[in-house]
């Protein structure tokens, strides 16, 4: 009935499978950003509920009990961090890698520590609610909302087998069940010691516990030959389903097949069969296998939940710690976003990233790899643009036209101010990435489909489209990393110059930032005017090639967690350095 459907009616295109492999990815986004939504609600339900709790709404009244309180909230959750660490590596590996991480979160469990008693204060009462619904936050909502109006139609879809119409995604209680699991699958190792062989030995038992259809790969290093079986090794058994592990100086490793036909079923297995084959010496044999749900793409689930709750819970921190820095913000924020520019910047970046699907690239088959740079190099382009238009009509004109006058005649410093202005400037170019990154993550989940299509390779599933779409995550965050500096330094020129000047000084910035590597290698030349000229870049220009991974992106290699925090230090170096130059710039312009 679908297909008949589908084929008298072509605008019913959701028939076809394609775009439900499509939009799979794109589903399961978007249940990530439905639930950090949720978990959003409740954490603002929570606060307003506290703010009318006595004795809690007065916490910050008391100096005191205000820093012991806040020290005790931090302490508990950089507990919880370390639970998660220890839970998640085990004692083996607690403290392995745990030095770097920390460097971000002892920070941030203290700003959660003390801002969250900020948000339960009673001058916040009717506040919260307002900074939830306004402003920064109030365009999230509309993102959230939306995405998660698609995950909910999607799931009813889904088990609804589309009525016979349309459909988002195909088993979606599928995908559930391996939410359910992802807390319970994960690496695990062990160590255990196999006597000689004897006359009819079975092998030993060894427990594992995990179910087969989870399995990744189980690998073995042992000083003796093995055989194993996840059942008793018998005379009748099958020769073919016995796992033969020689002796090596390397794991031997066996990948599970998940068409039910290889060695280990795909069902519960709760033993290994171990049989040495040595008939004299006990074999030594360590065993590490890692598990993953069925569907194992639901891992970025939690964590999309997790940057979701993130954002909002930081804004709503900030903005209760830094009062008059978040109404200057507040303000900056609004008057960009509802620019005509800002919305003509949006809608040329959505077109363009669905025109560019159809250009051929003529790279034999890796038009994919192509897609993603251009993709990736207009958001940067576009918002480097809008960080320095709106850094100099909101800094540079506000300065002539005597409106930054009026503004500091208030109780607001010119700290505030300048501080006020970067931070408004950054939340309109963060909703920018926002919304033109979700779009970008849509169609290049898409992309792939089409170039199948075109090369006549058949049909492209779903997991391939979702891998191809989530590289593209690390090389969008780093790009708003590097606008940030953008924004740092169009703010600290618009202290002092105009429009043009900013635009000149910033595009020298972008051109010798990217050429820094070049210049580098240059300075080794016996040309002194060559080496002093790019030792200068170096030291003054910001590197901007530390933010791009197109090569990581286009092998659909991961990126360091390592390396996206050096780079957030990166910027928060050269970003403050920039920042310090704008406030000395600033503290002895003549408004009048």
């Amino acid at each position: 009935m679908s297909s008949a459907l589908a084929s008298s009616f072509p605008l019913l295109i959701a028939q076809n499978i394609k775009v439900t492999n499509w939009l799979t990815p794109v589903w399961i986004v978007s249940i990530g950003v439905g639930l950090g939504f949720l978990l959003a609600l409740v954490m603002l339900v929570k606060i307003l509920v506290f703010q009318k709790v006595s004795g809690i709404n007065t916490v910050t009244e008391k100096p005191g009990l205000r820093y012991l309180l806040g020290f005790l909230t931090s302490l508990l959750y950089l507990g919880l961090f370390l639970g998660f660490w220890y839970w998640r590596y085990g004692v083996d590996q607690f403290n392995e890698g745990l030095v770097f991480p920390l460097c971000f979160v002892v920070p941030l469990c203290l700003l959660l520590g003390f801002g969250v008693w900020n948000l339960c204060a009673r001058r916040m009462i009717g506040e919260t609610g307002s900074l939830f619904n306004e402003g920064f936050l109030g365009w999230v909502n509309k993102v959230c909302i939306a995405m998660l109006l698609f995950g909910v139609i999607g799931f009813g879809l889904g088990m609804a087998d589309g009525f016979g119409v349309i459909k988002f995604v195909d088993d979606p209680m599928a995908f559930v069940d391996s939410l359910k699991r992802l807390p319970f699958t994960k690496s695990s190792k062990k160590t255990v010691e196999i006597p000689p062989a004897k006359q009819g030995d079975q092998g030993m038992a060894v427990p594992v516990g995990f179910m087969g259809s989870e399995l990744q790969q189980i690998s073995f290093l042992s000083d003796q030959k093995l055989e194993i079986l996840p059942t008793p090794i018998l005379e009748s058994s099958d020769p073919g389903y016995i796992l033969e592990v020689p002796v090596s100086e390397e794991p031997y490793s066996y990948i599970q097949r998940k068409d039910g036909r290889g060695k280990i079923p795909l069902t519960e297995v709760s033993e290994l069969y171990i049989r040495n084959m040595n008939r004299k010496t006990p074999a030594t044999v360590e065993l590490a296998w890692d598990l993953a749900p069925v569907y194992k793409e639901v891992s970025v689930i939690p964590l999309i939940a997790l940057s979701v709750l993130g954002l909002y819970a930081f804004y709503l921190i900030l903005a209760t710690m830094c009062p008059k820095v978040f109404a200057i913000a507040h303000s900056t924020f609004k008057t960009e976003v509802n620019q005509p520019l800002y919305l003509l910047v949006m809608i040329i970046g959505a077109l363009f990233m669905i025109g560019s699907i159809y250009v051929p690239y003529n790279t034999f088959g890796e038009d994919i790899k192509m897609y993603k740079d251009s993709g990736l190099t207009l958001i940067r382009v576009l918002a480097i643009f809008l960080a320095i238009w709106a850094a100099s009509k909101s800094v540079a004109a506000e300065i002539e036209g005597r409106t930054a006058l009026t503004v500091l005649s208030k109780p607001v410093g010119r700290r505030q101010f300048i501080f006020g202005k970067f931070t408004g400037i950054s939340l309109a170019i963060g909703l920018m990435f926002i919304v033109l990154g979700l779009w970008f993550f849509s169609w290049v989940s898409y992309k792939p489909i089409y170039d199948y299509a075109e090369a006549s390779k058949g049909l492209c599933e779903w997991p391939e489209c979702f891998l191809e779409a989530t590289h593209i995550a690390p090389g969008i965050f780093l790009c708003f990393l590097e606008v940030l500096i953008f924004v740092a330094i169009s703010v600290a020129i618009s202290t002092r110059m105009g429009v043009l000047a900013n635009f000149l000084i910033c595009f020298s910035v972008y051109v010798l930032g990217h050429l820094t590597p070049l210049l580098v290698q240059s300075s080794m030349a016996e040309f002194q005017p060559i080496v002093v000229f790019g030792q200068l870049v170096a030291i003054v220009f910001p590197v901007l090639n530390h933010f791009d991974v197109q090569a990581a992106i286009n092998t659909n290699s991961p990126v360091p967690l390592d390396y996206i925090g050096w780079s957030i230090i990166y910027t928060a170096i050269y970003g403050t350095v920039a920042m310090l130059l704008a406030l000395v710039l600033f503290e002895d312009r003549d408004l009048a």
